[in-house]
């Protein structure tokens, strides 16, 4: 009980939301104290960032799996496994599916 209780103190504290990478452009704005949503990307294999919302566009980046990326804001665009809902990244000209990336905090609507 002692652990449990640790842990939900941790939680609520937002102490063990761990380490944001260093590497590469999606934590950077993070690291440097930009304030704004995280999401976290919760896939498997490297998430396509499209050049727009829609799965038919072009491809920029690629995200790593767990990987913390700040977001701007959300928009409808093309359904992806039933969700319609992508997230603007910050400090790129990027989009993902929000069915891929999970928001920690509320995210506005473009």
């Amino acid at each position: 009980m002692v652990k449990r209780a640790l842990l939900t103190y941790a939680l609520a504290a937002g102490v063990l939301i761990g380490p944001l990478s260093t590497a590469g452009w999606a934590a950077d704005g993070y690291a440097r104290g930009k304030s704004g949503p995280v999401g976290v990307v919760e896939t498997r294999a490297p998430l396509n960032v499209r050049e727009k919302p829609t799965v038919y566009s072009d491809v920029v980046k690629k995200l790593h799996p767990q990987e913390r990326v700040l977001l701007v804001c959300q928009k409808r665009g093309g359904w992806v496994d039933g969700n319609p809902v992508w997230y603007r990244l910050h400090g790129s000209k990027g989009w993902v599916s929000a069915r891929y990336v999970h928001n920690l905090q509320p995210v506005r609507p473009c």
